[in-house]
């Protein structure tokens, strides 16, 4: 048998060769381009964003066509074209998938900043009158409910048979409530805001207005589109906070 690392001449063996991981070898391997690496990390983070906005897409409309009771992660899953685990693993639980699908709703899409900071509420709080701060609210509430009404209902729905379900109803009732006081307190501050109207009853308008409810029922049972809907909805206002003229006009 030949000697450890045999040169080919009998009796003279070489040491064995010490190599030192991380140190030698590592400085042989051909170097990671940053640029190259920045962009899989990019594709990979785009790729995760999509998926989790195609699971929230397809859970809002299911929450919304079936209720708390009728969805199923399976039926999300299905929906969205991915497996079961992928919805498990980013989501966990029914509650939270729904807790996850109000936000989007509401919002309209992933982006986690606050409506409060979004550029709709900034231009009402910049609409130099109260008219046209009412008609900008008009079309924010008609974009915000269209998407979130139903789904509200399936929170409204479960509210009492899941504990988590219903902290999530009352922090969407807290937040309703924050709504309706910024809303006052942006419209009263407009310099042409009719000075005799009373902060509670204009607080009261206000909840008619951001009333889940009330757009299903105009929705649902007077029948109007979501373009009427916004249309009814600067008529409530004119009529309630300016001089009382005009008519639901689409």
């Amino acid at each position: 048998m030949f000697p450890p690392f045999w040169n080919g001449r009998p009796g003279i063996a070489h040491p064995r060769p010490h190599f030192e991981y991380g140190g030698t070898i590592s400085k042989t391997t051909s170097p990671v381009n940053p640029e190259k690496r920045a962009y899989r990390s990019a594709r990979r983070r785009a790729g995760a964003e999509h998926t989790r906005a195609s699971i929230l897409r397809a859970a809002t409309a299911t929450f919304a066509s079936r209720g708390w009771a009728g969805t199923t992660m399976r039926l999300v899953s299905e929906a969205a074209g991915v497996s079961l685990q992928s919805v498990e693993a980013i989501f966990g639980t029914k509650a939270a998938l729904l807790r996850a699908s109000v936000d989007f709703a509401i919002r309209g899409d992933t982006d986690s900043t606050p409506i409060v900071q979004r550029e709709a509420v900034a231009r009402m709080e910049a609409a130099e009158s109260a008219a046209e701060m009412l008609d900008l609210h008009a079309a924010h509430l008609r974009a915000i409910n269209a998407r979130s009404a139903w789904v509200a209902w399936a929170v409204e729905q479960a509210a009492t048979h899941d504990a988590s379900v219903g902290e999530l109803w009352d922090q969407m009732n807290d937040n309703r409530a924050f709504g309706v006081r910024w809303a006052a307190s942006t419209l009263l501050a407009k310099p042409d805001a009719r000075r005799d109207l009373a902060r509670d009853d204009v607080e009261a308008a206000f909840w008619v207005a951001l009333d889940w409810g009330t757009y299903r029922t105009l929705t649902e049972h007077a029948r109007l589109s979501a373009d009427q809907y916004e249309a009814w909805l600067r008529w409530y206002y004119r009529s309630v906070f300016l001089d009382g003229t005009g008519a639901p006009t689409t």
